[in-house]
C-alpha cells in the first residue's frame, strides 16, 4: 500500500483528433488514459513531488511495516494555520449547524456564525453555513405547506377535469417537486407550442426553490405562460422528470424548438427527450440566439 503528496505526478495536455488540446492530471509514465469527451480548463497543484509513504502487510507477524518512507516535499506545505481549509478536513459540527439554523429563523446575519465559534480554526466558513441552509430548504418542506398546495390542486382539478398537476417525493416519501397547468395553457400550448422558452431562475419563494417557466408567444406576438413548477434542485434526474411529465400533461406532443439557457443538466434532460421516436424538437441556448 502506496501513499503519496497530493501534488504528486505532472500535468499532461492531450491534444485529440480533433485538435482540441485538452489538459488533465495524470500519473507518470501512465499513456493508457482514455481522453475525456470535451474540452475543460482545469488548474493543476501537481509537481512532481516524490514523497511517499509505502506499507505492506508481514504474512508471518501479521503486522504492518514500513517499507519505504520519504518525506522529502518539493514544494512548499500547508501552514498549521490553513490546514482546516483543506477538503479533508471540513466540517461543520452539529452545534454550528443548530445555530445556523436559529440565526435563519430569527432573521440574523449567518455570516456570523463563524466568527462565533472561530470557525477559521474549525474548518468551516460563511459558505459552508449558506450551503447546509440551502440543503435544509431543499429537503425539508413543511407538510402544513405541502398539505395546503395539494390541497389547492385537488379543488382545482375538481372544478375543471382539465387541470393537470403532478407531485414527485423521494425515497423518504416526502414531496420534492411540483408541477401544474390549467386547461387554458394546455389549449393554448396546442395552438402556440412550437417554439417554447424554458427558465429557472426564479427563487423568490421561501424554500429558494427553483420555479419552472414555460413561456411561448400567441398570434399578438404577447407573451403566453404554458406551464410552472417547483422544483428542489437543478440536477439531470429531476429536469428528466419534469419533462416526462410535461410532455403527458401536453399529449405527448414536444415543442419543435426549446431555448434555454447553458444548464449542462437541463442541456442532457432535453437532449435525452429529444431522442423520443415521435419527437422532432430542437435545443437552443440564450447565448446563440442573441
Amino acid at each position: 500500500m502506496v501513499f503519496v503528496c497530493t501534488k504528486e505526478g505532472r500535468y499532461m495536455a492531450k491534444t485529440k483528433s480533433d485538435g482540441v488540446v485538452e489538459g488533465n492530471d495524470e500519473r507518470e509514465e501512465d499513456e493508457n488514459v482514455i481522453p475525456k469527451k470535451r474540452a475543460r480548463n482545469c488548474s493543476t497543484v501537481r509537481c512532481g513531488c516524490k514523497a511517499l509513504l509505502q506499507i505492506v502487510n508481514d504474512k508471518w507477524s501479521t503486522k504492518w511495516k514500513v517499507t519505504v518512507f520519504n518525506d522529502n516535499h518539493n514544494h512548499p506545505l500547508v501552514t498549521p494555520s490553513k490546514r482546516m481549509k483543506m477538503k479533508s478536513n471540513r466540517h461543520m459540527p452539529k452545534a454550528v449547524k443548530d445555530l445556523t439554523e436559529v440565526f435563519h429563523r430569527e432573521n440574523l446575519k449567518v455570516s456570523k456564525v463563524p466568527s462565533i465559534f472561530d470557525g477559521k480554526h474549525m474548518g468551516f466558513d460563511n459558505r459552508d453555513c449558506y450551503n447546509h441552509l440551502r440543503n435544509v430548504r431543499h429537503k425539508e418542506l413543511d407538510g402544513g405547506d405541502a398539505q395546503s398546495l395539494l390541497t389547492y390542486f385537488r379543488n382545482k382539478q375538481a372544478q375543471n377535469p382539465q387541470f393537470f398537476y403532478a407531485i414527485q417525493c423521494d425515497e423518504s416519501e416526502r414531496a420534492v417537486n411540483f408541477f401544474w397547468v390549467d386547461s387554458q395553457s394546455r389549449m393554448a400550448y396546442h395552438y402556440f407550442g412550437d417554439v417554447v422558452t424554458f427558465d429557472t431562475t426564479y427563487r423568490t419563494n421561501k424554500y429558494d426553490m427553483p420555479f419552472a417557466l414555460f413561456t411561448g408567444v400567441n398570434h399578438h406576438m404577447q407573451s403566453i405562460q404554458f406551464r410552472c413548477a417547483l422544483l428542489q434542485d437543478g440536477t439531470e434526474a429531476t429536469f428528466l422528470w419534469l419533462f416526462e411529465t410535461w410532455l403527458e400533461a401536453m399529449g405527448g406532443h414536444p415543442p419543435t424548438c426549446i431555448i434555454t439557457d447553458q444548464n449542462l443538466a437541463m442541456k442532457a434532460a432535453i437532449t435525452s427527450l429529444s431522442q423520443h421516436p415521435s419527437s422532432s424538437m430542437h435545443l437552443a441556448h440564450y447565448e446563440e440566439i442573441c
